[in-house]
């Protein structure tokens, strides 16, 4: 084993990734199908996996689509029984999956506080419990990354309920990284800052927004997704062995600087809430 597979080489043999069909979700996906994993991409939309599982095709590893709505716990719980029918649990997993969309809290309707809270704060817990169970249940360690944001737990106008959503994302995954860590489990969480994804271009694309971003980000740019997906796998590999219960934020530096996301003159951003 050379040094580099020696570092960040990857012990496990198969994979969940939630959010696989779009966005950081498939190309962390893609990238472990490239390191020769089994990865079972969860995902709402059938025809996106059945898109990533197209471009995965010629890769080392394999790319098994599994239709999941991680807000109903019952559908988590028949995907997991589909992951697990085979082969027995994951003992890697990525969870991506969530909602968002900017809006004032003035204007935040009840609906749409519930609809992010229920996927991204209740569905995170419904992946991340599940997965662990089944760990636990076999005897097997396991690492796992979950997605939050690098604005959980500071003040960002305009995002009231993802950010209340996203920081007791960190603070779970904290909780569970104590609980679990004597059965061997390591859970730790990424803090994305600014990457134009399919499901943000609709914010990164106002002028507004993106030049008051980019003035505000030390490195003066938006980050690509692979430069995001590094971290996750980091986080999964040999070196972070002995890392648990961590947030590392990938954010260009945005956490050192005070910044807005919705200020008034902007282009509107009325879209249908829930």
């Amino acid at each position: 084993m050379d040094l580099r597979e020696r570092l960040f080489g990857i012990d496990d043999e198969r994979a969940i990734v939630t959010g696989a069909g779009s966005g950081i979700g498939r190309a962390v996906a893609l990238t472990l199908v490239d390191m020769g994993l089994t990865v079972f991409g969860m995902g709402r939309r059938a025809e996106r996996l059945g898109a990533t599982a197209q471009e995965a095709s010629d890769g080392p590893g394999s790319f098994v689509p599994v239709v999941c709505d991680i807000r109903d716990p019952n559908t988590v719980e028949a995907a997991f029984a589909e992951v697990e029918l085979e082969g027995g649990p994951a003992t890697a997993l990525v969870h991506c999956a969530a909602s968002a969309f900017p809006s004032m809290a003035e204007q935040l309707t009840p609906a749409g506080f519930r609809a992010v809270v229920s996927s991204s704060l209740e569905g995170a817990f419904f992946v991340l419990s599940r997965w662990g169970r089944a760990l636990i249940a076999s005897g097997q360690p396991g690492a796992a990354v979950a997605l939050t944001s690098a604005l959980a737990g500071r003040e960002t106008p305009g995002l009231a309920h993802s950010c209340a959503a996203k920081g007791g994302v960190e603070s779970m995954v904290r909780t569970l990284a104590a609980e679990w860590g004597r059965y061997g489990l390591r859970l730790n969480a990424v803090g994305p800052g600014t990457f134009p994804t399919e499901g943000t271009n609709h914010v990164w694309e106002r002028d507004s927004v993106s030049q008051r971003m980019l003035s505000r980000i030390p490195l003066g740019r938006f980050g690509t997704t692979e430069e995001v997906v590094g971290p996750i796998v980091f986080l999964l590999s040999r070196s972070a062995q002995y890392t648990t219960g961590d947030v590392l934020v990938v954010d260009g530096g945005l956490r050192l600087a005070d910044w807005t996301l919705i200020a008034p003159g902007d282009e509107s951003y009325e879209r249908v809430q829930p």
